[in-house]
């Protein structure tokens, strides 16, 4: 007679169906829900498919990942390994390394990270307004623009949000799961290093609640998984980097905000915010290429994003009301140490404010948490409702945006880290609004809310399935794309071959070589010469190049010493003249070096 498996003291079958008993309605909706993401994601795979990449680091992702299935070249071993690591499993099952696998996988966990937040807002709100919120959140123009695009944003925030639903789970239910949760984190960590930030607001929320020992056991051993999950990651660094936390480096130009020169270099802390409208709901303006989309700060916001807006700030005077109606219930005295308590929270909100962008986003943090923390205690007795986890959503909400506001460099798509603080504020207010409406009537017995809801849902399935309808196919990756193949075909190119390129990513990938960084100085009047001479002298720290090929610069000058082989459109192929005249091995001569002087000092005079 077989064994029969069992879970606890019921067996595995039964479990099954107790299960699906007790959470049937859950069920319900999170079918629903994919049903909804099915819809609106498939459109947006299939026109990815269509673009082909349409962004810089995919190409980065995407090599790391041949690497990893030892199919080829890699590049840049410190950058987030999660999602090369996934790729390159993909890559083994189908035998070979293909652009369509990261799009897919972009999909994925952005239909898990949507579903997960539902979850996570069942813990405070019903089914319904916990269904609503998810399609607000899902729908939101930024997250959606980066839907399939092949980034690292959404897998990092997806596993942001499961990372806070299950530690939410083992604080109120079963320690256990932090052996999962923790994990969990670690990955979503290395899958975008400034998820990283959310253990500052973890920490708080194990501060309010005052943890005892037994639950601190748990967080240590679901600790120690997570560290042993993600050392093979931490030895490859090691071994490639010389050291196993190559990512510290990402924090530096916050923690001391030492100015990081990048082609996002935006020290305007304000500018997230002022680009909230865009993010929400907004509408594309006539674009020729897809590279525009993936930046929404030059969308046109529309009127609802500013409803969504209004909604944020009226969750807020909810939550404040709330709290004021708990404590004015309450039998105890609102005394004056408590007053003093809020006064002393006030002055160091204010300091935080008036700090902001001055001083490490460690500072401001620990002052931000330290203010929530003193509210906290002059609350704790109030019996509030959910208190500690309203302090967790701010405190992520506003820890993410700080973070990413003090950032020298920005890009629009570090702001999906905020999006699901900033939906669930919304949602909040929804609920309000929902259970205000349903206390005015029923329509045929159907509550007002569930009318509204479906209107709501409607309303943002129609305008996000326009929006994928009217994103332009024209794509300027793809000039690199053909230049490579060209390439290819016609020159000798192999991995002995030394190229550089202003994209090197892309001609990494599409020619399957080591290509290097070269990128012309050209705010310097002599960067042609310059540059010359940077790629084609040969020396003891690098070979002399062979090709050069110009993706980015609007004009394709002459640069002494090289010819121009080819051109695509904005791609522009250089070919290392002595090689094409004399051949590979002139190069190690010392009539090369004296050719390649009289060129420069020749083009010096002119």
């Amino acid at each position: 007679m077989k064994k029969i498996i069992l879970i606890g003291d019921t067996p595995l079958l039964n479990s099954v169906k107790n299960f699906i008993t007790a959470n049937k309605k859950d069920l319900i909706f999170i079918a629903f829900l994919s049903i909804f993401l099915l819809i609106i994601s498939v459109p947006k795979l299939m026109a990815q498919y269509d673009i082909g990449i349409g962004n810089w680091d995919t190409y980065l992702y995407l090599e790391n990942g041949r690497n990893f299935a030892k199919m080829g070249w890699g590049d840049v071993p410190s950058i987030s390994p999660v999602l090369p690591m996934i790729l390159s499993k993909m890559f083994l099952l189908a035998g070979h390394p293909y652009q369509e696998a990261i799009f897919n996988i972009d999909v994925v966990f952005y239909i898990i990270g949507v579903i997960t937040f539902y979850l996570l807002l069942r813990l405070k709100f019903n089914h319904n307004t916990s269904l609503v919120g998810s399609v607000v959140y899902a729908t939101f123009t930024l997250l959606y623009s980066w839907v399939a695009i092949g980034g690292n944003d959404i897998i990092g925030v997806t596993g942001t949000i499961l990372t806070i639903y299950l530690i939410l789970l083992a604080h109120r239910y079963d320690n256990r799961i932090y052996y999962i949760a923790l994990p969990i984190a670690a990955y979503a960590f290395l899958s975008r290093y400034t998820a990283g930030v959310m253990i500052f607001s973890i920490a708080f929320y194990w501060l309010v609640n005052r943890i005892d020992l037994k639950e601190i056991k748990h967080i240590i051993i679901g600790g120690i998984l997570g560290v042993v999950s993600i050392s093979w990651f931490l030895y490859q660094f090691n071994l490639h980097l010389g050291t196993p936390f190559p990512f510290l480096g990402q924090f530096s130009g916050t923690v001391s905000n030492t100015v990081v020169m990048d082609s996002g270099f935006l020290p305007d802390s304000w500018y997230y915010i002022k680009h909230i409208p865009n993010y929400l709901i907004s509408n594309v303006p006539y674009v020729e290429t897809f590279n525009a989309i993936v930046n929404p700060m030059g969308n046109i916001p529309s009127i609802f994003s500013y409803v969504y807006i209004a909604l944020f700030a009226l969750a807020f005077v909810v939550l404040f009301y709330k709290v004021a109606r708990s404590v004015k219930d309450n039998n105890l005295d609102f005394s004056n140490k408590s007053w003093l308590l809020l006064i002393v929270s006030l002055i160091i909100m204010i300091e935080f404010l008036i700090s902001l962008g001055d001083v490490s986003y460690i500072i401001s943090i620990v002052m931000f948490l330290a203010s929530l923390y003193i509210i906290w205690i002059t609350l704790k007795d109030y019996e509030i409702k959910d208190l500690d986890y309203e302090l967790l959503m701010i405190s992520l909400l506003v820890i993410y945006l700080v973070f990413q506001s003090i950032l020298f460099t920005k890009n629009d798509r570090y702001f999906i880290t905020v999006l699901p603080f900033f939906a669930y504020f919304i949602t909040y207010a929804l609920d309000w609004v929902f259970d205000k409406v349903d206390s005015l009537a029923l329509i045929r017995n159907i509550p007002l809310s569930r009318i509204l809801s479906v209107v709501i849902i409607l309303g943002l399935l129609a305008n996000t399935l326009f929006f994928v309808s009217v994103l332009p196919t024209d794509n300027d990756y793809e000039d690199i794309c053909d230049a490579c193949k060209w390439l290819a075909e016609h020159e000798h190119v192999n991995n002995t071959t030394i190229c550089y390129s202003d994209n090197w990513p892309a001609v990494s990938w599409y020619l399957n070589i080591y290509c290097q960084r070269g990128v012309p100085n050209t705010t310097d009047v002599e960067y042609q010469w310059k540059f010359s001479e940077e790629i084609l002298t040969l020396n003891d720290t690098h070979m002399a190049g062979c090709y050069y090929i110009d993706a980015t610069s609007a004009l394709k000058v002459d640069y002494p010493g090289m010819i121009k082989l080819e051109g695509f459109d904005t791609v522009e192929i250089y070919k290392n003249k002595y090689f094409d005249e004399y051949g590979h091995d002139y190069i190690y001569t010392d009539g090369y070096k004296r050719d390649l002087k009289e060129d420069i000092d020749k083009f010096k005079r002119y």
